[in-house]
C-alpha cells in the first residue's frame, strides 16, 4: 500500500510553523513530502500565500536559497516562474543554481521556458568548480528536457520480441499475482522476486491487476562499471530513457552522467520510454529495465484519493486474497472504513458481487462516491460511525483497511474504536462469514481477538507498504 498521504495534515502544518526557526530542515521535509500527490495539494494551500518562501529564495541563507527552490518545484505552480527567474538572476552561489533550474523546468510555461533557453551556463575558472559547473550544465538540459514532458511518446503494446519479464507483486502477495497471471493465459512461474513470464505482450501484463510493476531482467551481478552496464543495456533500452540508481555509495551525479556517455547519450528523466535500473550490491550490480511508455489505464477510476487511501495494487491483492477464504460465489461484502472506496471496487472486479460502504466522513464518502461513478460500480455507501452500524442482514465478508494509529487519527483514539469493533463482528459476519482486516495496529487488533470469545484468527500475512509492515489478519467466528 503505497498509501498517497504518509503524514497528516497537522504535522504537514508544523513543518509550515518551523519556517521561520529552522528554514532548512522545514524546507527539506515539506519538499519530500511534496512529491506526493496529496501531500503537495496540502502544503500549496498551507503556503498559498508564498511571501515566507520567496524571502527565503532571495535571502542570505544558501542552502535555504537551495531548498526554497525545490520546494517550488516540487510545488510546479507556473505563479511561482517570476521569483525563480529572478532569483536566477541574482544567484551567485553555483550549488544553489542548479535546484533553481530544475525548479523551472519543473513549472513549465512561457516565462519559465524563455528563461531557460536565454541562461548560459558558467564556464569553470579552476579545477574547484569543475563540479558546480558540471551540475549546473547537467540541470539545464533536464530542465530543458521537462519541457517536453508533456509531449506524448507512442504508446508500446509489445516487446520486439518475446523475453523475460519480472512482474513485482506487493510483498507477501506473490501467489495471488501468480493466479492472476495465469489466469490471463500467461505461463508463468513464482519465485523470491515476483512471477517470471516469457512473452512479447507487456501491454496485457500491464492489465493485471496485482503487479506492482512490470520490470525486463538484464544482467545479474555484472561489474559496477559503466561501459560493462551500456554494453548490456543498449541492445534492450528504448530511448529516451532515465537512469534510476539504487544503493550506491560513491558519487551518483557523476556515475550516471558516466553510464549515459557510454550509452551514447539519450537521458531524459522527464520524458522517457524506458527506466533503467541499476541496483547496486557493493562493487557489483543488477540491471533491469521498466518500460514506461505501455500504458497503464488500470486504476482510471481513482478520480479522488484521501489521506492514507490504501495503493490499488494492494486492494487488488486484498480482495482476491480475502475471495480465497470464501466458499460463497456472490459473497455480500461490507467495508466498515471504506474511505475512497478502492478496496470495494477491486473486490467488484475480482467477483460481481453487493457491496457495502461506511465511512465516518461525509467529505471521505463524497470521494467514494465519485470513484463509484467512474468505476461503475454497484457498491452503496452510507454515512456512519460503525459502531453504531445496524445492518438488516450479516456479511458473508469484510474486507477493510482499518485506521492506522500513525496515519489516521492516534493510537489512544484507536484503541476504543478497534475494541468495539470487534466486539461488534460476531454480530456482523454470517455464519460461515470472514473478516479481512488489513492494518499497522496488528498488537492492538490482536489484543482485541483475543478478547473476544466468538472469533478465531484463521490466517495472519505481513506486507510492505510505504517503508512500514501493515499486516493482514484472517478472522472467522467460532
Amino acid at each position: 500500500m503505497h498509501n498517497e498521504l504518509v503524514v497528516s495534515e497537522q504535522e504537514l502544518r508544523g513543518l509550515a510553523g518551523q519556517l521561520t526557526d529552522d528554514p532548512v530542515g522545514a524546507l527539506s521535509a515539506l519538499t519530500a513530502h511534496a512529491k506526493k500527490q496529496a501531500p503537495r495539494i496540502i502544503i500549496d494551500n498551507l503556503l498559498a500565500d508564498r511571501s515566507q518562501i520567496y524571502a527565503l529564495l532571495s535571502g542570505g541563507e544558501p542552502k535555504a536559497r537551495k531548498n526554497a527552490a525545490r520546494l517550488l518545484g516540487a510545488l510546479a505552480q507556473k505563479k511561482d516562474a517570476g521569483a525563480l527567474i529572478s532569483a536566477l538572476n541574482a544567484e551567485e552561489t553555483r550549488f544553489v543554481v542548479p535546484s533553481i533550474l530544475l525548479a523551472l523546468g519543473s513549472i513549465g510555461g512561457a516565462q519559465a521556458v524563455a528563461a531557460l533557453n536565454a541562461y548560459v551556463p558558467p564556464t569553470a575558472a579552476d579545477e574547484t568548480e569543475v563540479k558546480h559547473v558540471n551540475d549546473i550544465l547537467e540541470a539545464h538540459r533536464k530542465a530543458l528536457a521537462v519541457l517536453e514532458k508533456d509531449v506524448p511518446l507512442p504508446p508500446r503494446n509489445r516487446l520486439k520480441s518475446p523475453m523475460e519479464v519480472l512482474l513485482v507483486p506487493p510483498q507477501g502477495f506473490g501467489q495471488i499475482l501468480l493466479k492472476e497471471t495465469l489466469s490471463r493465459g500467461f505461463q508463468g512461474t513464482l519465485a523470491a522476486d515476483g512471477v517470471h513470464v516469457v512473452t512479447d505482450q507487456i501491454k496485457t501484463l500491464q492489465e493485471l491487476r496485482c503487479a506492482q510493476e512490470l520490470l525486463l531482467p538484464v544482467a545479474e551481478s555484472i561489474s559496477l562499471d559503466a561501459t560493462a552496464i551500456a554494453v548490456l543495456a543498449s541492445p534492450v533500452l528504448s530511448r529516451p530513457y532515465r537512469i534510476e540508481l539504487r544503493d550506491y555509495d560513491g558519487d551518483r551525479s557523476a556515475f550516471i552522467r558516466a553510464v549515459s556517455l557510454a550509452l551514447g547519450g539519450g537521458d531524459n528523466p522527464s520524458r522517457y520510454a524506458d527506466e533503467l535500473r541499476i541496483v547496486c550490491n557493493r562493487k557489483t550490480c543488477n540491471l533491469f529495465i521498466r518500460p514506461k511508455d505501455v500504458p497503464d489505464t488500470r486504476f482510471a477510476y481513482r478520480k479522488r484519493a484521501i489521506p492514507a487511501s490504501i495503493h490499488p495494487v494492494h486492494a487488488a491483492c486484498l480482495a482476491r486474497y480475502a475471495l480465497s477464504f470464501i466458499s460463497r460465489a456472490r459473497p455480500r461484502t461490507l467495508d466498515p472504513f471504506c474511505g475512497s472506496g478502492t478496496l470495494l471496487f477491486e473486490l467488484e472486479r475480482a467477483v460481481n458481487t453487493p457491496t457495502i460502504g461506511v465511512d465516518i466522513s461525509e467529505r471521505t464518502l463524497d470521494a467514494a462516491r465519485e470513484n463509484a461513478q467512474a468505476a461503475h460500480s454497484g457498491a452503496r455507501f452510507v454515512h456512519k460511525d460503525i459502531l453504531k452500524f445496524e445492518p438488516r442482514d450479516a456479511f458473508d465478508l469484510i474486507l477493510t483497511n482499518m485506521p492506522f494509529g500513525n496515519r489516521v487519527g492516534t493510537h489512544e483514539s484507536n484503541e476504543p474504536l478497534y475494541r468495539g469493533f470487534v466486539k461488534m463482528l460476531p454480530r456482523l459476519l454470517a455464519a460461515d462469514g470472514v473478516a479481512v482486516l488489513y492494518t499497522m495496529e496488528h498488537r492492538l487488533l490482536s489484543a482485541c481477538l483475543k478478547n473476544e470469545p466468538g472469533l478465531i484468527v484463521a490466517a495472519e500475512l505481513t506486507t510492505e507498504a510505504g517503508g512500514l509492515n501493515p499486516r493482514v489478519t484472517v478472522v472467522r467466528k467460532k
